[in-house]
């Protein structure tokens, strides 16, 4: 498979999801189920847990700043949770990686994203119009960060298995 391929099956979930609230069936390598829990928050869970350091070092080269102290590790931009390693408590333990997006719709957003969505420019506060330029711009950037996460992983699990 190609980077474009892979980038455009994991987008194309995650844009069903916010269309139609259901999984895909067509999951990439290293992914067994993704699920939309909340109007803005993905979970992906993965065949085995998330690699941390991987995860902060791909969050890092993104240009995400990543915060882990006692608890999961926490991918932040601009103070915003964008991403986070399942906890304990979560269904697939830390195997779960939730991303959390802007909803393509005013009415499905929180007013914690209506405030995430006004400063970062795709929600006019005036009109309640949404840009989907900047809604595209934005939501993109949080699930390459997913995508690139599990074709690091995928690829370098590849290796390990040739060895």
């Amino acid at each position: 498979m190609d980077h474009t391929t892979i980038e455009e099956s994991l987008f194309s979930i995650v844009s069903k999801l916010f269309d139609e609230r259901r999984s895909s069936e067509d999951l990439p390598i290293g992914v067994e189920n993704v699920q939309r829990i909340t109007s803005d928050s993905i979970r992906i869970n993965f065949t085995d847990e998330v690699d941390s350091k991987l995860l902060a070092r791909i969050a890092e080269e993104e240009g995400f700043i990543v915060k882990s102290e006692k608890i999961a590790p926490r991918v932040m931009d601009r103070g915003t949770i964008v991403a986070r390693v399942g906890s304990r408590s979560d269904p697939g333990k830390q195997r779960d990686l939730f991303i959390y997006l802007i909803p393509p719709d005013e009415r499905q957003m929180s007013m914690y994203r209506k405030v995430v969505a006004t400063r970062e420019n795709v929600l006019d506060p005036k009109t309640g119009r949404i840009d989907y330029e900047e809604f595209f711009e934005y939501n993109l950037r949080i699930v390459r960060l997913a995508e690139k996460y599990r074709r690091e992983k995928y690829h370098s699990m590849k290796k390990r298995l040739k060895l």
